[in-house]
Formats: structure tokens, sequence, C-alpha cells
């Protein structure tokens, strides 16, 4: 097996180069990087994986091996499962408690390793103990630390806690991410289902803004924090959980933007994780500072992003193929084919000609985000898009533009 024959090679280069220069390698020697980029392709779909943990066991390796005069035909591969089983000893349980700045939650919901709870301060905390089964002493610790020195109000919104088992170094470069995505994919839910009862202000919220998200485990070591720059609020009833098809349809969207490992992430999925993030922007523009102008500009760039890449007659072909992708209740397809042909051409006269957005109705505005979160939904039913081409496509994003290059053609001939 040839791959297998080349990261044995690679590290027979590195130990020989070790053993030669009689010191410790580092990122400036070629020997190494190469080693570290081929092992990185073959351990890169593992979950776990973690770069620290492959550099220290490849560093322990080539330390032992340079005391030996000649080492094993198969020490690469050796290496690699080494690399893996660390991994493996590594992962632990954590929880992140994600408070939801904004939102409003009846009673508890759990499913999966989501649990969205609710209550005075007291009660959360001993939730938060029900649920980890970490010792009260360290929580009631943890969570106070997380007040006086970062957010005095964290424990005031509902507060998700989300298990997560994996390595320390990875839950927390992530933690902050995962909070933001769960944000996003909320409010990207109560759009796409054409929530308005449920569309809440608090007139006044009566408590500080919160950055933050907790990580605690059984060890003290797995304690910490994740921190986001830009402030998500969720200002909505998150009751609409308590549905089990709701429960489903947000494990599977978790599964897909949250979770997903770089197995699965093409440019496709790039492009329309990209989308996701501008359509949650776009919401903060509108519902932290009303500001219309920003808000439509990201709205539009997330729909030109997915449907008129690279394409001429942009706003013909986006109104053309939006309003034929998409349906939303009450309205006729040229209803959206004349709101986009409108907003886009105010979209056009304030980036050409700086004339600000102010007299756009609330309802044109959610209607916009109530389509873009319905085109976002198109990518996790791939069989509406990808045999619409008359040759077998091997990659995702060409099989996505046939698909919206026919809907427009075909639109055309109608």
């Amino acid at each position: 097996d040839m791959d297998k024959s080349k990261v044995n090679q690679l590290y027979e280069s590195a130990w020989q180069f070790t053993k030669a220069q009689k010191r410790a390698l580092d990122f400036d020697d070629s020997v190494y990087i190469n080693l570290l980029s081929e092992l990185y392709e073959k351990l890169k779909e593992n979950p776990l994986f973690c770069d620290d943990i492959m550099t220290s066991c490849t560093d322990r390796f080539l330390i032992e091996d340079s005391e030996k005069d000649e080492i094993e035909k198969n020490r690469g591969e050796a290496l690699i499962e080494v690399i893996a089983e660390t991994l493996e000893l590594n992962k632990r349980v954590h929880y992140l408690l994600i408070p939801i700045n904004g939102a409003r939650l009846s009673n508890d919901i759990h499913f999966g390793s989501f649990h969205f709870i609710e209550g005075t301060e007291k009660e959360k905390e001993e939730k938060i103990q029900q649920i980890t089964g970490i010792d009260s002493q360290k929580i009631n610790f943890h969570i106070n630390h997380t007040k006086k020195s970062r957010s005095k109000d964290f424990m005031m919104p509902p507060i998700l806690v989300l298990q997560i088992d994996n390595v320390n170094t990875n839950v927390h470069r992530s933690a902050s991410i995962t909070a933001q995505r769960i944000f996003q994919i909320l409010k990207l839910m109560i759009y796409k289902s054409e929530t308005e009862k449920d569309l809440f202000e608090s007139a006044c919220k009566g408590y500080e803004d919160n950055y933050h998200v907790a990580i605690v485990g059984e060890e003290e070591w797995q304690f910490g924090h994740g921190v986001w720059w830009n402030l998500i609020q969720c200002k909505y009833s998150l009751d609409f959980l308590s549905k089990l098809e709701n429960q489903t349809e947000f494990v599977d969207l978790a599964n897909t933007f949250v979770f997903e490992y770089n197995s699965t992430r093409d440019n496709l999925y790039h492009k329309f994780s990209n989308a996701l993030e501008l359509f949650e922007r776009s919401l903060e523009q509108y519902e932290n500072f009303r500001d219309v102008t920003l808000s439509m500009l990201l709205v539009f760039s997330a729909a030109e992003s997915l449907l008129t890449e690279n394409r001429n007659e942009k706003k013909r072909r986006l109104a053309t193929i939006w309003s034929r992708l998409v349906t939303i209740t009450g309205k006729t397809q040229e209803d959206l084919y004349d709101l986009i042909i409108k907003s886009y051409k105010d979209r056009c006269d304030f980036v050409h000609d700086g004339n600000l957005m102010y007299d756009i109705p609330t309802v044109e505005i959610r209607v916009l985000h109530q389509m873009l979160a319905k085109l976002i939904y198109k990518y996790l039913s791939p069989t509406e898009w990808e045999n619409t081409a008359c040759q077998p496509i091997e990659n995702n994003i060409t099989k996505w533009r046939e698909f919206i290059n026919k809907t427009f053609t075909d639109a055309q001939s109608n």
C-alpha cells in the first residue's frame, strides 16, 4: 500500500535527520513539516483530532528513536496508531454553559446532548449539577468566578447545558464558535417556520449583556471560558423546541453546521455555512440596532453568494431563481419576485449612490429573512438539487450551480 509506505518513509527521513543533527526537530525543518503534513492527512477525519497531541507524540517518538541505530520498517504507521490512541485517552466529557441572551423559556427541554434550562439562579445551578453530575461546590465556584470576572448576569437568561465529548484543547478552542452557531441555527429555524407570534422584544432587558460561555468538567483543569466579540441576542421564545419534530430538526442542523468534521466540509458546505453567518448578522443589525441598510446588504450578500456568483444580470437572476426555490404563506411567486426586485434596487441605490434605506416595512424585512432561511435549508435536502445535470458530476458545488442555472433557464422558457 503506497500510502502506508509513504508515512514510513517520511518518518525514517525525519529520524535520520534527528540523528544527524543531534537535536529535536522544529517547524523550520522541512523533513519534520513533511512528516506532520502526511500524519495530518491520515488523521484529519478523526473528530478528536488535535494538532498539539499529534506533534507531541511525534516528538516523543523521534526523541526515543534517536537513541537507536535502526528502526522498524512500519514505524510511521505505528506512530499513527499511537496518536489515535492518545487522542482517545485524552477525550473527556465537557459541558458548555451557554446563556441564550434575550430568550424566553417556559419549561426545561432535554434531548440528546442538549439541555435548555430556566428558573432562578439557584434552581439553574441545581439543574446544572444534576445534568453534569459534577460536584456542586465546583459548579458554584466556577459560576461565581464567571459572574465576578466575566459577565455578572451570566445566570439570568435561559441556559443551554451542552455535553461535548472531546479533547480539552478542541473544546476550549471551539466553545464560542459552537455557541454562536447554536444561536444561528435557532434563528434559522424560527424564520424558516415563519414564526410571527413568538417574535419577542423585551421592552427592557433589565440585565447586562453576556459575551461568555463557561466550560465545566469532572476535573479542575477542564474548567474555562470561551468568549465572543460580537454580541448575539436571541430575542425569541425557545418553547418551540419542546416539539419532537423540532428537536429532530435542531439536531440535524447542529450535526450539519455545528459539529460537522473536516470530511464533509467541501466548498459548498463553506458557501452555505457562510450564508448562515451572514443571515444571523443581518438579523443582529436589525434586531439590536434597527439598522435596515446594513441588514439588507447582508441579506443580499448571502443570497447572491448562493445564487448569482460570477453571473451577469444579477437582479433578474436573483429574483427569478430565489422566488422559485422558496414559498411564503400568503404570497405568490410574483409577489416574491417583485419584492426582491424592489429591495435589490434599494440595495443598489445605497451601494452606488449612498442612499440609506429608511422606509422599508418591517413585514418586508421579515419576509426576506424567511426567504433566506428557507434558501439555506436547501442544503439539508440534497435530493432536490443533486441530480439535475445530464451527466454525473463529482463535486457538490458544481451540482448546486447546475441546479440553479437550470432553475433560471427553465423559468426563461416558460
